[in-house]
């Protein structure tokens, strides 16, 4: 255990209550709430599905805010240990399969209560033959507890502002694919017309517009071998109202003619035609994004000169459902027939044209959310990763500085780029910019060196808000090879702008070259001067060590944002703990919490 923390038993942190147990008849249309299980979605308190009672309970065991209410006892196990902090007082109780854990450092609690370290526990102490946590089982559970109060709000804090961000991500997907509902239900019904498209919009049945209607197989598992090649198969389960890139399983050439498969062409419409009694599988569908088989269980349909399969796509995404409860058949397992389909119903406007303008704004809006998804998602595994360092004390926050949260971004003054400045590249213009930093910073006094010339080339070019992608995480910081090997530096040296010498022990500095100036022309005639001004009012006695710090936070914070976590010293530090050529740089004082904190403080108005 790292130093200032200690193993604890769970409950020496706090007081744990037992729920309210109530008869049937004591269940009434209103009363006192009782919270129960399907009260916790996702971490959090919904009030969908209320069970209100009569009864008499202690005032104690209404909940309160702060409370972390437990499921402790399900049918289902995956529910065991489900969590939610309690975020205001309510007049409500909770069930006899809940729990509730009442404790001054609740904040702290939660995250570890919800967090693999506590998890794992619940899962090897519970019951193996009752789905249930029991008071032993909580008396059992052990945590890491940082001793200084400061440092467990410290934690608790970071993580709670990673939440929120999770948070407001969902809330905007959610309400992005409400929009999409919308549209769709105007859009593919003809109650709103797109403008230049006055066409007639047409009911008729899938055979009159689409064809194809073709089955595919499974290739007899019986020979391995016929698994092992290069032609895509899709199984049902790969639709999911989606573009089918790539497939689980591909198949061989022998197993396509043995099994007398056919490849379907790109933009073929794919749809799931048995096991339709199931919600998950009822309507689901997709469009090959490649060319692919199929199993028995798709049917795969081509567009016609009278239909785009993007259109059907999007009709059946919103339709689907319907189309499957009314017109499949069977008792157990409900199915399409190639003949059912045919005779599917299908409302469309006649102008191809106009079916395309309508798949690509509800394409677009299908970007916009799977962009969100993704962002989602990796907030969601920087959150965990954040949860493992900070909950072990791997990576330690400052018992007296406030996390630095960054809230927004000032606007970036762009320096004025003459057309003189038109026409060479980026290694050439390095080439003069790093002419004007050594002209600038050079004394005989203090040498001026590569790690100092490459800190201050970065945030010049983050200052004129350039391309940053040459420069990688490396162990003295950000760092460009190509600027050192065959960009700026190795024609700023054959140009003569600047002269270098390498010592050994001491490495390569930096001299003016008998042609400098060259380089200053250039940067006159480019309108430059403000750049290399701003270098020198800014870091002009800013050591190297510092400008390492600056840097390597300043890339640490593009990579969050560009995830879209909140930009803390907690996450900043996460993400540098999780490199391999940076996780050393917190061994440095200069990467103490409070200068962290004053970096990202530093950055906002520097860039």
């Amino acid at each position: 255990m790292v130093n200032g923390w200690k193993s604890v038993s769970l409950l020496d942190c706090g007081e744990l209550l037992q729920g309210l147990t109530y008869r049937p008849d004591n269940v009434k249309p209103y009363g006192l709430l009782v919270l129960r299980s399907s009260n916790i979605q996702d971490e959090k308190l919904v009030f969908d599905d209320c069970v209100f009672v009569d009864c008499n309970v202690d005032e104690k065991q209404y909940v309160k805010k702060g409370d972390i209410i437990i499921c402790v006892r399900n049918g289902s196990s995956a529910l065991i240990g489900k969590c939610a902090l309690v975020d205001s007082d309510y007049k409500a109780t909770f069930g006899a399969f809940m729990s509730v854990i009442r404790s001054e450092n609740s904040d702290y609690i939660f995250q570890v209560f919800r967090s693999t370290i506590v998890q794992k526990q619940v899962r090897n102490n519970s019951n193996a033959t009752i789905n249930q946590i029991t008071k032993n089982d909580f008396e059992n559970i052990v945590i890491p507890y940082p001793s200084d109060a400061s440092e467990r709000h410290a934690i608790a804090g970071a993580l709670t502002d990673v939440d929120g961000y999770i948070t407001s991500l969902k809330k905007l997907i959610a309400k992005k694919k409400a929009i999409k509902q919308g549209a769709m239900q105007e859009l593919l019904t003809g109650k709103r017309r797109l403008p230049g498209f006055d066409g007639e919009w047409i009911s008729g049945e899938w055979q009159d517009i689409l064809d194809g209607f073709t089955g595919g197989a499974t290739p007899y598992r019986g020979k391995p071998e016929y698994f092992f090649g290069t032609i895509k198969w899709v199984s049902s389960g790969e639709l999911n109202y989606n573009k089918i890139y790539d497939t689980i399983e591909h198949i061989s050439e022998q197993a396509k003619a043995d099994t007398f498969l056919t490849v379907h062409p790109i933009g073929t419409f794919l749809m799931a035609i048995t096991g339709l009694e199931a919600a998950g599988t009822r309507g689901s569908c997709a469009i090959l994004a490649t060319e692919a088989t199929t199993n028995q269980s798709c049917m795969a349909i081509y567009g016609t000169e009278k239909m785009d399969t993007s259109y059907l796509f999007h009709y059946y995404v919103l339709n689907g459902d319907n189309l499957a409860l009314q017109y499949c058949q069977g008792t157990k397992q409900q199915s399409y027939t190639a003949k059912i389909v045919k005779s599917l119903p299908i409302f469309y406007p006649s102008d191809t044209r106009e079916q395309m303008a309508i798949s690509t704004i509800l394409y677009d809006m299908d970007s916009e959310i799977e962009a969100l998804t993704a962002k989602l998602d990796k907030a969601k595994l920087i959150k965990q990763g954040m949860m493992q360092e900070l909950l072990t004390g791997r990576i330690r926050l400052s018992l007296t500085e406030v996390p630095a949260v960054v809230t927004a971004q000032p606007e970036v003054q762009v320096a004025t780029i003459s057309s003189a400045q038109k026409g060479h590249n980026q290694q050439f213009d390095d080439a003069v910019m790093i002419a004007g930093i050594v002209n600038a910073f050079f004394t005989d006094k203090y040498p001026l060196g590569r790690k100092k010339i490459q800190k201050l080339l970065y945030l010049l070019r983050r200052k004129q808000d350039k391309s940053t992608v040459a420069f990688k995480k490396k162990a003295a910081g950000p760092y460009a090879d190509e600027v050192r090997y065959k960009g700026g530096e190795p024609i700023a040296n054959s140009n003569r702008y600047i002269t270098t010498m390498t010592t050994k022990g001491k490495g390569t500095t930096f001299t003016l070259g008998k042609n400098i100036g060259n380089a200053l022309d250039y940067i006159e005639r480019w309108g430059r001067q403000r750049d290399i001004q701003w270098l020198t009012d800014k870091f002009q006695y800013t050591s190297v060590d510092d400008l390492e710090l600056l840097a390597t936070v300043d890339m640490a914070i593009c990579d969050l944002e560009e995830a879209g976590i909140p930009v803390s010293v907690a996450s900043t530090k996460h993400l540098i703990a999780t490199n391999k050529e940076w996780q050393a740089k917190l061994q440095k004082k200069t990467f103490a919490d409070s200068k962290i904190a004053k970096a990202i403080s530093d950055l906002q108005t520097l860039l």
